[in-house]
């Protein structure tokens, strides 16, 4: 294929929610370098994806204006929106899981981007009209092990710098790493065991269950002793006084505009530490804001780190979707400015994109994202390259190149699904070039429509190549049988030992009609570790064995 280029770092990323549209819950999912969506209709994939793009928007929001004489987020709280570009979910109201309890009222989001995890709690009354809150924000910094709590409901920030009670000796370390991985274990069990019971009817069952929690419980009491016991012991160790400071939401001045709300947030707490102190000397509240002041001082280095490196990773990571649409065969794409025709927008996109054919005669090379092109316009044996013709800047016709026609074919004299694909690899390669440098992350709906069984197939291929050559992370909803298939095919073939296949790109989630979306894993061999539900993969033999016992007789 194309000449391997520099691959950017892909950013690990999950996304996790709950009370949002079919999900009371939506455990957290991680999301590999080319993740596949399947299920049938309704099952939920363009929610997972929707909720991506509403926790995109909502983490790169920015200042827009601030008063320079108040707290800003006293009066005005971040606005999580629900009209996101592709999301059209309406209001609160209508986004808010129908199945939830009727006291319900918040509804939350996760994310993980690189090492930062992010959580936002939306919370509103489930009526039209109603302006949703955002309640509440979480970010941990996973490597640091700092979190950081903007509560709106109280007006309130929390600070906790919780490596600040790892002061143990190295054996003693390890003794309470062990205790705290077990009690985490533990944690989760409940968690696991509390959501059945949740969801449990049969009183048999229930009982059971019941049964594990009470044990479960006990034991992490016992772990829980073991822990208190073992800092008890650990002469070296105290814990610093400090180590997780709660304050008032502080001032945010003028230059804040422009800039992301998330990490001025978190900049917040520097702002806090150099405000006057006022009130009674010898009052305890006056010696505790002194205190905690010079505690974020110390810690100011960190802070700003933290919030330096947020801004970065938000700078760096783009999402964007190439939602199913629909082409037609038409040699002339005109009005392409500011058009809502899918096809002609990526058309005059692609063309101001200045991706170079070069120029052989005077020894201009071709750019990578054109070769991409031209090995794909090969692979699916639609042409050897193409060319496109401007006029006015605003209007334009595409040619496809081929041993037949070396001056070149109207595009609209191909098939529709050959189309299809020339748009796909056009709007591919106009982001690729538009987003050089940064952690690209492309949203695929459906790119099976109007294409062959044999192409759709090659469909894993292609985003395997680009992810691999370009360090594009791929998501794809599907129902394509052939390009799931093809993913197994690539995975035996590439990652078939135990070394490659920690570098095996591909994972599979499937999203059942009731129930909460399972992981299926690849063997070495390229066989898949779980079983579909019915109806995806079982369906053509179905069919084929009804006719084997009609030829017989048996129908």
């Amino acid at each position: 294929m194309q000449p391997e280029i520099r691959k950017q770092i892909i950013m690990s990323n999950t996304i996790g929610f709950s009370n949002f549209r079919r999900f009371t819950s939506f455990p957290e999912i991680d999301l590999g370098d080319i993740t596949i969506l399947v299920g049938g209709n309704n099952a939920g994939k363009s929610t997972l994806v929707k909720a991506m793009l509403l926790m995109r928007d909502f983490l790169k929001s920015r200042i827009e204006s601030v008063d320079k004489t108040e707290n800003i987020f006293q009066t005005i709280k971040p606005q999580f929106k629900f009209d996101a570009e592709h999301v059209n979910v309406g209001e609160f109201y209508r986004a808010f899981c129908r199945q939830s309890p009727s006291n319900e009222d918040t509804m939350s989001f996760s994310m993980k981007i690189d090492k930062f995890h992010f959580v936002v709690n939306i919370r509103g009354e489930r009526k039209s009209g109603v302006v949703p809150e955002v309640s509440m924000i979480t970010i941990t910094d996973e490597d640091r092990d700092i979190t950081f709590t903007f509560d709106f409901s109280t007006n309130q920030m929390t600070a906790h710098f919780s490596y600040d009670k790892m002061a143990l000796n190295s054996h003693d370390s390890d003794i309470k790493d062990s205790l705290l991985k077990e009690e985490n274990r533990l944690i989760d069990r409940l968690k696991e065991f509390e959501y059945k019971l949740s969801k449990c009817k049969d009183l048999e069952k229930i009982t059971a269950i019941k049964v594990d929690i009470e044990r479960t419980t006990r034991e992490l009491d016992r772990i829980k002793s073991e822990i208190k016991v073992e800092e008890q012991s650990n002469s070296g160790y105290s814990i610093d006084e400090y180590d997780s400071v709660t304050v008032g939401l502080s001032f945010f001045i003028g230059d804040n505009i422009g800039e992301y709300i998330i990490t001025e947030l978190i900049n917040g707490f520097v702002n806090y530490a150099y405000t006057g102190t006022t009130g009674d000397k010898r009052s305890k509240e006056y010696k505790e804001q002194i205190a905690h002041k010079s505690f974020l001082k110390g810690k100011e280095a960190e802070i700003k780190a933290v919030s330096k490196e947020i801004e970065n990773v938000l700078n760096r990571q783009t999402i964007e979707y190439i939602y199913a649409h629909s082409v037609s065969q038409t040699p002339f794409y005109a009005n392409c400015i500011g058009s809502s025709d899918y096809t002609k927008r990526t058309i005059h996109e692609f063309y101001n994109s200045r991706i170079s054919s070069g120029d052989e005669n005077i020894g201009i090379p071709k750019d990578n994202e054109f070769i991409l092109i031209e090995n794909w316009l090969n692979e699916f044996k639609i042409g050897n390259s193409l060319k496109i013709k401007s006029y006015a800047g605003d209007s334009y016709q595409v040619y496809i190149i081929d041993d037949d026609n070396p001056d070149g074919i109207d595009l609209a004299d191909k098939g529709m699904g050959s189309i299809q694909l020339v748009i796909l690899l056009l709007r591919l390669a106009t982001l690729i070039r538009k987003y050089r440098g940064q952690d690209l992350t492309v949203l695929l709906e459906e790119p099976e429509q109007n294409l062959h069984p044999a192409i759709q197939s090659m469909l894993a291929d292609l985003v395997h190549d680009i992810n691999k050559n370009f360090g594009v992370q791929f998501i794809i909803e599907t129902h394509s049988e052939y390009l799931v298939r093809k993913s197994q095919v690539i995975v035996g073939r590439k990652y078939d030992s135990e070394e490659k296949a920690k570098e095996n790109p591909f994972r599979i989630y499937y999203l059942p009609q009731n129930g909460l979306a399972y992981s299926i894993g690849y063997t070495l061999n390229g066989r898949l570790t779980e079983k579909f539900e019915p109806g995806f993969f079982d369906e053509a033999g179905k069919s084929n064995f009804y006719l084997m016992r009609k030829e017989r007789g048996l129908e």
